[in-house]
């Protein structure tokens, strides 16, 4: 998919640029010379190291695989074994996924963090020990230098040990925690608000943010279903009602987790696993509703194809949660059961299908766009394959 170069958008120019002046000066600047200051440093900076398109392709390529395998990690955790197989296939073959990664964006990369934040964490919740709860941390803080949205996915998280009770007797780590988390982003934001500048944003009109609710309800039902582009603009009322709904069926009610077949390993089944989905279930929850708020008061990039890309890093936790309220053969008569095991199994390979079509047909489009040239030494944009 990379093979014909990486595409760019005009937030691309930025991080390309940045990591271009850093490299010369050791200033992150924008193209009109100015301070950078739109989006978080730490894509640009990666950038100024694996420069150029091989260098992207590493960068982008190992967090790939770092999401990949830290969500089936994760997935073999939570799921019953016979829906766990499923999980890295599904991820593998995301269109969501895929796409940013060919465009010199920073969604893959934050991907990556959410990934090792999610599992760190878990792994803390369950085995108490402070190595996981730094490596989270670590991971926290990185995700709002990758991007601003890190903060809405670190809200979402600790809603998620809040509410799920996860937090008790863990308070005075997890304050900590959280204040090593927010720390660096609060003074990036500080310093690009304040210091570099005022940023230029058009006028704000909070309900504007009422016409993207249809464009992620779109979206998550696409990652689903197949769906015609043009079909966001021809029912926008569905896609709208579909997002809370969908939202909704999602949530890991207690039925979900009754198992009548044969038993879960230990550390999945019962209480503890399903506090777990809770929590990614809040996180994907609060990240969506934050992004919402913030296209309405920044008046950000709409539509359906924006809204993926900054939905990407959510990809694993909703395919995580729609198996595991995925219907369980074993709860029916028994004369039902096979019947219903084989359905349900089509319905997966029916899903499974319609990722890698519409991956192909992706990519295949993906490699047909014009490679985005990358400055040289002298500040000349450079063709480079």
């Amino acid at each position: 998919m990379t093979a014909t170069g990486f595409g760019g958008t005009s937030d691309s120019v930025y991080y390309q640029w940045a990591a271009h002046t850093w490299r010369e000066s050791g200033q992150l600047l924008a193209p009109d010379g100015r301070p950078y200051r739109y989006w978080g440093p730490l894509y640009p900076l990666l950038l100024a190291w694996f420069y150029g398109p091989a260098g992207v392709r590493v960068l982008h390529g190992a967090a790939l695989l770092s999401y990949l395998g830290l969500w089936t990690r994760i997935g073999e955790r939570l799921l019953p074994a016979g829906r766990r197989g499923w999980l890295p296939w599904l991820l593998a073959l995301s269109a969501a996924l895929l796409v940013p990664a060919k465009y010199v964006w920073s969604e893959t990369v934050f991907g990556a963090l959410g990934a090792v934040y999610f599992w760190a964490l878990l792994n803390w919740t369950r085995q108490k020990q402070l190595g996981w709860l730094w490596v989270a941390t670590a991971a926290g803080f990185l995700l709002p230098l990758q991007r601003t949205a890190g903060l809405f996915l670190l809200a979402g998280a600790w809603a998620g040990l809040v509410l799920t009770g996860q937090w008790q007797g863990k308070w005075r780590p997890l304050l900590l925690h959280a204040v090593g988390c927010v720390i660096g982003g609060l003074a990036w934001n500080y310093y690009a608000e304040v210091l570099a500048g005022p940023k230029l944003y058009q006028a704000t009109r909070p309900w504007d943010a009422l016409g993207s609710v249809a464009d992620y309800g779109f979206v998550l039902v696409r990652w689903l279903l197949p769906l015609g582009a043009s079909w966001r603009d021809a029912l926008p009322g569905l896609w709208a009602v579909a997002l809370p709904v969908l939202l909704a069926c999602l949530f890991p009610y207690k039925k979900a987790e009754k198992q009548v077949g044969a038993p879960l390993p230990a550390e999945t089944g019962g209480a503890r696993a399903r506090a777990e989905l809770r929590m990614l279930w809040w996180a994907v929850l609060v990240n969506i509703a934050a992004l919402l708020l913030a296209t309405g008061a920044l008046r950000a990039a709409t539509g359906p194809h924006n809204a993926e890309r900054y939905c990407a890093a959510l990809v694993g936790p909703v395919v995580l949660l729609v198996l595991a309220r995925w219907p369980n053969a074993a709860e029916l008569p028994s004369r039902y059961e096979k019947s219903f095991r084989w359905l349900g199994r089509s319905v997966l390979a029916v899903w499974l299908a319609y990722s890698a079509v519409r991956a192909g047909h992706n990519a295949l489009q993906l490699r047909a766009r014009p490679a985005m040239p990358w400055p040289d030494a002298t500040g000349q944009g450079r063709l480079v394959k």
